[in-house]
C-alpha cells in the first residue's frame, strides 16, 4: 500500500461501493429516471435532446450522490477502522484523495451508461458533437463537485443517515440557491449585494455555462473552490480522528 496509496485505496473504495447494495439501488433509480426523461420526449415529438436528460441532473446527483458517498467516513468512524488506517504510513491527503477517486470511479462507470443518449441522437438528427463532449465534461465536474462535498459531510459525523442528511441540504442549497424564488425572498429583507453573493453560490448557474459550451474562468474558479475546500475540510476533519 505505502507504493501507491491512493490508487490502493482507491481500488478499495471502489470495491466497497461494487459490494454495497445501496448503491445499485442508487445506480437503477438514477438510470431509470435519466432514461425516461430522454425517452419521454422522444416517443412523444420523435426528437429529443440532452437538454432533458441535463437539466434535472444538478437536482439528482444533490440527492443520490450523498447516497453513495455517505458511507465513506461515517462507516470507518463507526466501525473503528480508522484505526487501523491511523497505523499505517498514509497521509491524510492520501486517504481522502483515495476515497474520492473511488466515488468518482464509480460515478464514471455509471455514467457510462448514459453514452446511449448521444448515440441515439446522433442516429436519429445531426447533433454538435463539440457540445455533447462540453455537456459531459459538465457532468464530470457536477458529481466532482457533489462527491467532494458528500465526502465531507460524511467526515462530520459517525452516523451514515445523518451524514446523507446533511449532504443532501448542503448540495440543495447549493442548487437552489440561484433559483428565483429564493432570490425574490431574498430581496424583501436582504440588500441587492447579499442576494448577489447568495445567487453566486448556485451550482445551477455555474454548470448551465459549462453545459453550452461556454467554458467561463469563473465557473471554473467556482467548481475548484468548493471541490478544494470540501476535500481540505474533510483532511482537517480525518487528522482530528486520527490524533485522538
Amino acid at each position: 500500500m505505502t507504493r501507491c496509496p491512493i490508487t490502493t485505496l482507491a481500488r478499495k473504495e471502489l470495491f466497497t461501493l461494487f459490494n454495497s447494495p445501496a448503491t445499485y439501488v442508487v445506480c437503477v433509480v438514477f438510470l431509470v429516471t435519466s432514461g425516461w426523461l430522454f425517452a419521454v420526449p422522444l416517443f412523444q415529438v420523435g426528437q429529443s435532446s440532452l437538454d432533458t436528460f441535463l437539466r434535472p441532473l444538478p437536482l439528482l446527483f444533490a440527492l443520490l450522490i450523498p447516497a453513495l458517498t455517505m458511507r465513506s467516513f461515517s462507516g470507518e468512524f463507526k466501525d473503528g477502522t480508522i484505526e487501523y488506517l491511523a497505523t499505517l504510513p498514509i497521509k491524510d491527503y492520501e486517504i481522502v484523495l483515495g476515497k474520492y477517486l473511488g466515488a468518482m470511479g464509480w460515478l464514471s462507470v455509471i455514467m457510462l451508461f448514459t453514452l446511449a443518449y448521444p448515440v441515439i441522437i446522433q442516429i436519429i438528427g445531426r447533433p454538435d458533437i463539440g457540445q455533447i463532449i462540453g455537456s459531459y465534461a459538465a457532468v464530470f465536474g457536477l458529481s466532482a463537485f457533489f462527491c467532494a462535498i458528500g465526502l465531507w459531510a460524511s467526515a462530520l459525523t459517525r452516523n451514515q443517515v445523518v451524514a446523507f442528511i446533511l449532504s443532501v441540504v448542503i448540495c440543495l442549497f447549493l442548487l437552489l440557491a440561484g433559483f428565483n424564488p429564493v432570490t425574490d425572498l431574498l430581496t424583501r429583507w436582504a440588500s441587492p449585494a447579499l442576494v448577489d453573493t447568495v445567487a453566486a453560490f448556485s451550482v445551477v448557474t455555474h454548470f448551465d455555462g459549462f453545459q453550452r459550451g461556454v467554458i467561463d474562468t469563473r465557473d471554473l474558479a467556482f467548481f475548484l473552490s468548493v471541490i478544494g475546500f470540501a476535500l481540505f475540510a474533510t483532511g482537517v476533519i480525518l487528522r482530528g480522528h486520527r490524533a485522538g
